[in-house]
C-alpha cells in the first residue's frame, strides 16, 4: 500500500493545474453510483466545488441525459441505448480503485475464513447451488460447519454499476454464469429468489439482517455495516514456487492496488480491472468513473471537481474509505484526458 501511495507526489503539481485552471464560477451537481458516494460526499463537502446525489449508476447516467446535472458517477460503461440516448458521445474519468466485497451472513462460520472461487460464485448467483452445505461448497471449506439452509441473495433493486461488475466479473469466470444469467449487466437476470434492495448498503442492510444470505457490496459500505469479519476470500489460479495452483484473497488495500497496477491504458480509460492476473490482486476489483460530455455549459466547473479528485488530499483519504488510490500510470493519463474536457 505504501507504494501506491507514494503516487499521490507524481501526479500533484498535474492535479493542482487542473484545478487552477478551471473556472470557479459555481459548483458542479453530480449524481450516480452508490459505490463511490462516500468518497465523492466527502471531497464535495471539503471542496465546495461539487454536490453528489447517489442514485444508482443507472440514474446517474440518466439524469446525465436529462441534462440535470453536470457529471455522473458510474462504475458500469454505457449501454449502446445509454450512449445514443445521451448524443453519442461520453468521456471516462477514473476515480478511485474499489473491492466489491461478497460478505455473508452464516451461524457459526466466520466469513474471512471461508473461500469460494469464481466457479462456485458463479454456480450459486445462477440459481445452480442453492444450499450452503452444496458439494462445491464444502470442497472449498473443509471442516467449516455449513447448514443445510438455502442460500439466500442480496441483490440490487436498482441499475447498478456494482451489479455491472460483478456480472461482469462472474461472465468472466463462470460458463454457467455467462449461459444462464448472461454477460455484464447495470441489471442482471438474478434467479427470481434473490432479495432485492437499493444501493450498496442496502446490499450490506440485506446481508446483515438475513440469516444465510450472500451479497455483493463494495468494501467499504461491508465495512460500515459491520460485515468486515463476514467478507469471504475469492479465489484465483497463480503461478506460486509450487506451480499453478488456486490462491484465495481478501479484499484490502494492498490487494485492490494489485489489480490497478496496468501496463498499459487504454486511450478512453474505461478500464476492466476484474479477474486480474497480477499475483496477489483481488479479483473482483473495479474502477469508478466521473462521466462527462464534451460541450456542456459547466464543463469547467467539472474539471475543477477532478482536479480536486485527482489531488493528494482526496487520493490520500481513500484507503481510510475501504479504496486505494489510482495507480500512477492512471492517474496521469486521468489527469492529462481531464485537461482537455471543454
Amino acid at each position: 500500500m505504501n507504494r501506491t501511495l507514494r503516487i499521490a507526489a507524481v501526479a500533484a503539481v498535474g492535479a493542482g493545474s487542473l484545478v487552477g485552471a478551471a473556472s470557479a464560477m459555481g459548483a458542479a451537481t453530480g449524481s450516480g453510483a452508490t459505490f463511490p458516494a462516500i468518497a465523492y460526499q466527502q471531497w464535495c463537502g471539503e471542496s465546495k466545488v461539487c454536490s453528489y446525489t447517489p442514485k444508482g449508476s443507472s440514474g446517474g447516467i440518466r439524469d446525465l441525459t436529462n441534462k440535470t446535472v453536470d457529471w455522473a458517477g458510474s462504475d458500469a460503461v454505457l449501454t449502446p441505448q445509454q450512449l445514443a440516448a445521451i448524443g453519442g458521445d461520453v468521456r471516462y474519468f477514473p476515480t478511485l480503485l474499489g473491492a466489491i466485497s461478497v460478505p455473508v451472513n452464516i451461524a457459526g462460520v466466520v466469513g474471512n475464513k471461508m473461500k469460494l472461487d469464481g466457479k462456485t460464485l458463479g454456480d450459486i448467483w445462477s440459481g445452480k447451488v442453492t444450499t450452503w452445505n452444496a458439494a462445491p461448497i464444502k470442497a472449498l471449506n473443509k471442516g467449516a460447519a455449513l447448514p443445510a439452509a438455502p442460500i439466500v441473495l442480496c441483490v440490487r433493486s436498482d441499475g447498478s454499476g456494482t451489479s455491472y461488475g460483478f456480472s461482469n466479473y462472474l461472465a468472466k469466470v463462470s460458463p454457467t454464469f455467462k449461459s444462464t444469467v448472461g454477460f455484464a449487466s447495470q441489471t442482471p437476470n438474478w434467479p427470481a429468489t434473490a432479495v432485492k434492495s437499493p444501493g450498496n448498503p442496502g446490499v450490506a442492510n440485506c446481508v446483515k439482517n438475513t440469516p444465510n444470505s450472500i451479497g455483493y457490496v463494495d468494501l467499504g459500505d461491508s465495512i460500515r455495516a459491520g460485515l468486515q469479519t463476514n467478507v469471504v476470500a475469492i479465489g484465483k489460479s497463480e503461478v506460486t514456487k509450487k506451480g499453478r495452483k488456486t490462491v484465495f484473497i481478501l479484499p484490502s488495500p494492498k490487494s485492490i492496488s494489485l489489480a490497478g497496477e496496468l501496463k498499459t491504458i487504454k486511450p478512453t480509460l474505461d478500464v476492466d480491472l476484474s479477474n486480474s492476473a497480477a499475483p496477489g490482486a483481488y479479483p473482483i476489483t473495479i474502477t469508478t468513473w466521473v462521466l462527462a460530455v464534451p460541450g456542456r455549459p459547466k464543463n469547467n466547473e467539472v474539471k475543477n471537481v477532478l482536479g480536486y479528485f485527482y489531488g493528494n488530499t482526496a487520493q490520500g483519504q481513500l484507503t481510510g474509505l475501504g479504496f486505494a488510490p489510482l495507480s500512477g500510470k492512471l492517474r496521469k493519463a486521468a489527469i492529462a484526458a481531464a485537461a482537455t474536457l471543454s
